[in-house]
């Protein structure tokens, strides 16, 4: 047995492979993913086989990232399930194959050795069009995962990694996403939008650029309403205005709340939501408030023509990449 590295079970059986763990003291060669706030992270992933899956990293001359499925596959719920994947397959040629010795890690924080996971018998994988992910669908219990004795879930904070083909001097990338549920004093969390001669707009308009939880958004107000809600509600939406000069571009997750201030603070409309942001698109509610509310009461929400309407954030996510 190798110096370092202590034998943790022999080996498991799952999905009918045979897996053999160790424990191991030094860190994965090649990447590491560290999940601060893991229990706000599974709040935004869907429960049916939701996944999330990293930004990619170069070894042995191809890219890779992790696939973490927190709740198990669809063929695995109650176990933790993760992949490793080949990323660009397509810019390969038509038939081919790349064989990969690969081992999967999650931290024991206790004892700040790492659990070593790979195939027992085969000692490579094939990774093909029809096989761009390879991993474990039983990585780990649940129960046995989320229990703190265990040492995996400490915190709210757990770490995953990844180790492929030869292992080359340290050079890990480390991606970590944090949660950020409470934001500083320091940092401003509330943007208010003041709309004038608002019952004189026809067309949607969008709000100044502004900044909430370290990135810029803009508000887009459709006054007589969006879509199904066309002259019944206000729609407001939220949208990131950054995506092109915020490295690295990965989807933020944000948990808002969109409201529409009484002037006199009486009865203020407000509706929660969360969602994940990207380029392509913008999210709020098309239904924030109906039109003939606005109106019958106009004079506590659109004293002197002036609606007020208002976005809080209660959690965004954070991504670092660095060695």
């Amino acid at each position: 047995m190798a110096l370092g590295i202590q034998q943790f079970k022999s080996s498991a059986m799952s999905n009918s492979e045979e897996i053999l763990r160790e424990e191991r003291e030094f860190q994965p060669a090649h990447f590491i993913l560290k999940i601060v706030s893991y229990s706000l992270l599974l709040d935004g992933i869907d429960e049916k086989g939701g996944k999330y899956e990293t930004g990619t990293f170069d070894v042995g001359g191809y890219k890779w990232k992790l696939i973490l499925y927190p709740r198990g596959n669809k063929t695995c719920k109650d176990h933790i399930s993760l992949y490793l994947g080949i990323v660009e397959g397509n810019s390969f040629s038509d038939k081919w194959t790349v064989c990969a010795n690969f081992k999967l890690f999650v931290l024991n924080q206790k004892t700040m050795k790492y659990l070593t996971i790979q195939d027992a018998k085969r000692t490579v994988r094939y990774f093909d069009k029809l096989r761009i992910e390879q991993g474990f669908a039983q990585l780990l219990s649940l129960d046995q995962f989320n229990d703190p004795c265990n040492g995996y879930l400490v915190n709210d904070c757990c770490v995953f990694g990844a180790e492929i083909l030869v292992v080359q001097p340290p050079s890990s990338i480390e991606e970590t996403i944090t949660m950020v549920k409470e934001l500083d004093d320091k940092t401003v969390k509330t943007y208010t939008w003041s709309i004038k001669n608002f019952s004189t707009l026809e067309n949607h308009l969008y709000s100044n650029e502004f900044t909430l939880g370290g990135r810029k958004w803009k508000l887009n107000l459709y006054p007589k309403g969006y879509k199904s809600e066309k002259g019944k509600s206000l729609s407001l939406l939220l949208w990131l205005a950054d995506w092109e000069t915020v490295e690295p571009k990965r989807e933020v997750y944000v948990k808002y709340k969109l409201r529409v201030l009484d002037h006199f603070l009486v009865k203020t409309v407000e509706k929660s939501v969360s969602h994940w942001f990207h380029p392509e698109a913008e999210f709020g509610f098309q239904d924030l408030m109906p039109l003939k509310d606005i109106k019958k009461l106009s004079n506590r929400y659109l004293k002197d023509n002036t609606l007020i309407v208002e976005v809080e954030f209660d959690v965004i996510s954070s991504i670092k990449v660095g060695p």
